[in-house]
């Protein structure tokens, strides 16, 4: 965490130490009012403000910009201008993820439970249906009767308060400020990261060789030299974000990385292009190396226990462009570990293709086929883009 992210949790803490041996609950409260929510609020209020400088900079701007400490960015050595700007926006989901986990902390602590407790005995003594939390909009107006309905213990029965003070807290509001926000910083990481490596698989998606004379395979094939840079460069992003992020929060960017790739793939490559069984091949193997690399470098996140969850979707459509177009066709070597459909094109494509066809129907016949992600629509456009397969061919 950030200085002042332990600086207000520090100081949060030891007004509490401080006001802990005032007697009464009411004066507790205006004290927790005027001194310690406002070093939360200001501290939200620094982050949004600096999030929100942050966004009339553009990524790709940033990017290319290679002048140190632009944008309030200072590169260390060695890093990329993304890295930067992700390390930047890692520490402000550092700073607000401590001063949130501190909060859940100081919500369930007895000194703020029992005021709490106060809150929602005076709220429902004064009204049933008014909800408690709203207490810090007159707090600086109370008077004597406030203080004889929070300062008497004996009035205190949570079955008689609805056992609201049960489900909710002091912090309640301030916890929930503070998750909106770490939200936002990590949709906006989500973003940079994603959009990042979809720009480094430029070079692939404008490839458009991938009916590929069988001749020109060779013994055996090799990934795309159009993946060459930008594998490199995804493996250096991926352990770059495994050391800024705690483990929740690298896990959720894995998986909305591995989902961003995994729909580029299907919608910017496969469905995009002409394949015959041999370019099946080859993206069968390029789709496996682009896996591998999500998985071997993210050691933390739940990828590496469950590889079968990174592009599945990519990993079917390699798997319908692979597939033999009919059961004389001769079968490619290949080195993946995918497993090929059991049955030639000419045995199941043309009862999907057919638009008269059941869309249920059709789901249960992919399913047994092993395609399970994939929707009928995308399965037809996959078989279309077959130059080696068509309907008169069945």
């Amino acid at each position: 965490p950030s200085r002042i992210a332990e600086k207000v949790v520090l100081l949060v803490e030891d007004m509490a130490d401080r006001y802990s041996v005032v007697p009464s609950r009411m004066q507790r409260l205006q004290l927790l009012s005027i001194t310690q929510f406002p070093l939360v609020i200001a501290l939200v209020e620094d982050v949004e403000e600096e999030i929100d400088e942050f966004n009339r900079v553009t990524l790709a701007f940033i990017r290319e910009s290679n002048i140190p400490g632009a944008f309030g960015i200072n590169k260390s050595p060695g890093q990329t201008p993304l890295i930067s700007q992700l390390s930047r926006l890692a520490a402000w989901y550092q700073t607000i993820w401590y001063v949130e986990e501190a909060a859940r902390d100081w919500n369930n602590s007895p000194n703020y439970v029992d005021l709490w407790a106060a809150v929602c005995q005076r709220a429902h003594a004064i009204d049933k249906h008014s909800d408690p939390r709203d207490w810090r909009d007159c707090c600086d107006e109370w008077n004597a009767k406030d203080r004889e309905l929070l300062d008497d213990v004996s009035r205190q029965d949570p079955a008689d308060s609805g056992d609201d003070w049960i489900d909710g807290g002091i912090w309640e509001r301030s916890i929930g400020t503070l998750a909106t926000l770490k939200q936002r910083v990590l949709d906006m990481l989500g973003k940079a990261v994603n959009s990042d490596t979809v720009g480094q698989l430029r070079a692939f998606r404008k490839k458009n060789a991938w009916a590929i004379k069988s001749a020109d395979t060779g013994a055996s094939l090799r990934a795309s030299v159009e993946l060459s840079s930008a594998l490199s460069g995804l493996a250096q992003l991926i352990s770059s974000l495994a050391d800024m992020f705690p483990f929740a929060a690298f896990t959720r960017l894995m998986r909305s990385l591995s989902a961003e790739i995994d729909t580029f793939i299907t919608d910017r490559v496969a469905c995009a292009h002409s394949f015959n069984v041999a370019g099946g091949q080859q993206l069968t193997l390029d789709v496996e190396t682009i896996s591998r690399v999500l998985v071997t470098s993210a050691p933390r996140a739940d990828l590496r226990r469950m590889p079968q969850r990174v592009l599945p979707k990519a990993k079917e459509c390699a798997l319908i462009l692979s597939c033999a177009a009919d059961s004389n066709s001769p079968t490619l070597t290949t080195t993946g570990s995918a497993s090929a459909i059991p049955l030639a094109l000419s045995e199941w494509a043309h009862a999907i293709a057919d638009t008269a066809t059941d869309t249920k129907e059709a789901m249960l016949v992919l399913k047994k086929l092993g395609i399970s992600h994939l929707s009928v629509k995308e399965v037809r456009k996959l078989l279309g883009n077959r130059v080696d397969f068509t309907d008169s061919s069945v």
